[in-house]
């Protein structure tokens, strides 16, 4: 892969970089009075990488160390591409200790569904609809970061929510978990049927109770249940995306 989007992942970065006061360098990195941060792929892992390190007081810069790196391959898109960057910014902050000024809560609004199309906003709107509570935490998240991750915010919020239910083993849990995920998965567009996907594998992972529990209530949905245990599978061997949905 070559490194066409190198420069979307630079551009989520700039408004930071620039709001820090780094000045770009002639080999390539930025630095600023206390930091250098660099952004590279590397061809070999196929990984994006943050890399930053020390600037003393004379203005040298010390050894690069890597604090973040993305798996990214030739399946990525340039929407891939701008989470690396969003995901860089906030672990770029939380190194150099910048506290981030988020906006109110009001004035994010909750995704909505349009038309007959069952895209990501619908499924997001279904899930907050499902688990009200979380609709302070989506207007906090959007506020925080910007735009929606919703692979990260469904991992952290959602995943930990179908454990839960599913650990409950009644029908009634049983019916709100499969009247969320199986409409998404059947009319959901492809990014919205592997995200139901991915969050119900991801409360399957290392949990052999709720295993249990989803294939019991995916008995009559085979595809269903076939998709989620290859999805399964994914997570074994994926870190990066394990780390995302599994906490």
């Amino acid at each position: 892969m070559d490194n066409r989007y190198l420069g979307k992942v630079i551009n989520e970065m700039t408004p930071f970089i620039e709001e820090q006061g780094f000045k770009t360098c002639e080999t390539g990195e930025y630095k600023n009075e206390k930091k250098s941060v660099k952004v590279e792929y590397n061809e070999a892992k196929q990984q994006f990488v943050l890399l930053v390190a020390d600037v003393d007081e004379e203005g040298k810069i010390g050894e690069f160390g890597e604090i973040s790196a993305w798996l990214f391959d030739d399946s990525q898109t340039e929407k891939d591409a701008e989470a690396v960057g969003i995901d860089f910014v906030d672990t770029l902050r939380k190194n150099m200790g910048v506290k981030i000024a988020q906006k109110q809560n009001l004035q994010v609004d909750l995704p909505t569904a349009t038309g007959d199309k069952f895209t990501i906003s619908a499924f997001a709107k279904k899930v907050l609809d499902t688990y009200p509570q979380l609709k302070d935490e989506y207007k906090n998240y959007v506020a925080k970061y910007g735009s929606f991750l919703y692979l990260n915010f469904f991992g952290t919020y959602l995943v930990p929510l179908l454990k839960e239910t599913l650990g409950e083993k009644t029908k009634k849990s049983g019916k709100k978990v499969l009247e969320l995920i199986e409409p998404a998965y059947v009319k959901g567009d492809n990014d919205t049927s592997n995200v139901a996907i991915a969050c119900l594998a991801a409360a399957c992972y290392n949990d052999d109770k709720i295993t249990e529990a989803v294939n019991n209530l995916l008995a009559d949905n085979v595809n269903l249940k076939m998709s989620v245990v290859s999805f399964g599978n994914v997570l074994k061997t994926n870190k990066k995306l394990r780390n995302i949905l599994v906490k």
